[in-house]
């Protein structure tokens, strides 16, 4: 049987491409991808993640179905629901807004835990990060990624560091950010899976999968 883990650029070809993809959903547009790899001796299940993720407000944890019912939400439902799924010791949780970005949802994801979350907008906003224990250790902006001394924090996640392109080979003084066509966007998610071991692919996309409603909003 054939283990060989995928190099650092086939990775980041597997991305470009399921980003580039002319199918629902738009991930060019909108993601929020988070994986949450507990410690060794604290496991989490997916009512572990619903109860941190609803900081005290009432959740629902449903049967598994299509992202659909994510990606085209009840528009009732405040929040909408969040796709919550195990993927071997780790959990995933997806969504196309940010509530999994919030910090205080991050910070309660994160106790006994590493949360690596990665998102964007319509909007060019986006956020790579990594909290460890309720400390936020890096955020980094894929379109002002600066230079890797520029993040004191990378030797926590020093698989980005062997990420051909993540970072700036020069002092950004004037933040004018990047100047190349290099798609940032696959490369949060390929940093996210080197250090997890967890991929999102389009089979992940296209099967069922257990998701949360809240009874009201999310505390900050």
């Amino acid at each position: 049987m054939d283990v060989r883990r995928p190099g650092v650029d086939e990775v980041y070809e597997h991305y470009r491409r399921l980003i580039g993809e002319p199918v629902p959903p738009a991930l060019d547009v909108a993601l929020c991808w988070t994986v949450v790899v507990p410690d060794a001796d604290a496991p989490l299940t997916v009512e572990d993640i619903g109860t941190r993720l609803s900081g005290g407000t009432a959740y629902e944890v449903h049967e598994a179905a299509g992202l659909d019912v994510v990606d085209l939400p009840d528009y009732r439902l405040d929040p909408p629901p969040v796709a919550v799924d195990q993927a071997g010791p780790a959990i995933v949780v997806y969504r196309l807004d940010q509530l999994g970005a919030q910090p205080a949802v991050i910070r309660r994801l994160s106790a006994n835990a590493r949360v690596y979350n990665a998102w964007w907008n319509v909007n060019y906003a986006n956020s790579l990060s990594l909290t460890l224990d309720g400390e936020v250790l890096l955020a980094i902006n894929g379109l002002f990624p600066r230079r890797p001394e520029d993040h004191p924090n990378l030797t926590f996640w020093p698989e980005l560091t062997t990420i051909s392109g993540f970072f700036l080979d020069y002092d950004d003084t004037d933040w004018t950010g990047r100047d190349d066509d290099w798609d940032w966007r696959a490369g949060f998610l390929t940093g996210i899976e080197l250090a997890t071991g967890v991929r999102l692919d389009r089979g992940w996309l296209d099967a069922e999968h257990p998701y949360l409603t809240f009874g009201g909003p999310i505390p900050d």
